[in-house]
């Protein structure tokens, strides 16, 4: 069963007559009618009762015309968008610190003709969708070394220590060990640079791995511990004074923001264009 045999079918359940039909489409009478009798034969019914004078549908064919319809208008919507040159879709995954603190005040500043299906997740999972072109593209923090994917970078970022409580003094990070400590979950951009950075021989006290950076604000505020966040994510906490951060001796934790995409991927001048308004847009918001 072909889409063309289906289009004939909804053609001539309208017009009932072959000769007429056959010429409304720009056919010969005899495809018409092969076209009809290959569809039934596909289908094992008949969709038409015919007699020497006419031609109707059949309880079947009134049956299929009405489950084929809505499908046919779908087909011709999805067509028509595909030979639209303003119409555009794209998939993107970006890391929750990211989507939420950067770019919410962000997208509703794109080309209203870009339709974008946009999700969440941390940094390792996102790497793993653009590698299985499970999405066209990506936003990560910290650290991409996989030779598959092109990486542009946004920015330059910086994790700190923050806690509830004001300390008049500076700290080396080993003497902090002995504190509760609060992280996100592994896979994320932030956890990652932070582990890596440590010196060897200092292990932190890590109570809980959540996989949001809101609820570690929280629990931070209101209990006695600290946390590595990104700090653009924590901006009005410490404008507010609600959380402070905490100064280290000889330890800054710094990484990068990138887009990244499937190395295979041929960009074409939208999707290009999309890549430039978005890191414009986050570098702004820094």
């Amino acid at each position: 069963m072909t889409f063309k045999q289906i289009k004939y079918f909804q053609a001539l359940s309208k017009n009932l007559n072959l000769r007429s039909c056959a010429k409304e489409l720009n056919i010969t009478q005899a495809a018409l009618s092969l076209a009809i009798f290959e569809l039934e034969k596909n289908l094992n019914v008949k969709l038409f009762d015919r007699n020497s004078k006419f031609l109707s549908l059949n309880e079947k064919g009134k049956v299929f015309l009405k489950q084929i319809s809505p499908l046919i208008f779908e087909f011709e919507c999805i067509q028509k968008q595909m030979q639209d040159d303003n119409f555009y879709e794209l998939s993107m995954k970006v890391s929750q610190n990211i989507g939420i603190y950067l770019l919410c005040g962000v997208l509703d500043k794109k080309d209203d003709n870009i339709k974008l299906d946009l999700s969440l997740d941390n940094s390792k999972n996102i790497i793993k969708s653009v590698l299985e072109k499970e999405i066209d593209l990506g936003v990560i923090e910290g650290i991409c070394k996989d030779k598959d994917l092109r990486k542009i970078k946004i920015c330059d970022d910086e994790l700190i220590v923050v806690s509830k409580n004001y300390f008049n003094k500076d700290f080396f990070i080993d003497e902090l060990k002995n504190f509760k400590w609060l992280s996100r979950e592994k896979g994320s951009g932030a956890r990652e640079v932070f582990l890596n950075a440590l010196p060897k021989g200092v292990d932190l006290k890590l109570i809980y791995e959540l996989n949001s950076t809101a609820m570690i604000k929280e629990l931070v505020k209101k209990g006695n511990f600290l946390a590595v966040l990104p700090k653009f994510s924590v901006k009005e906490e410490l404008e507010n004074k609600k959380l402070f951060q905490i100064r280290l001796k000889n330890f800054k934790i710094s990484r990068e923001l990138f887009v990244i995409y499937h190395k295979s991927k041929e960009p074409n001048k939208k999707f290009i264009n999309f890549c430039e308004f978005l890191i414009k847009q986050i570098q702004r918001e820094f």
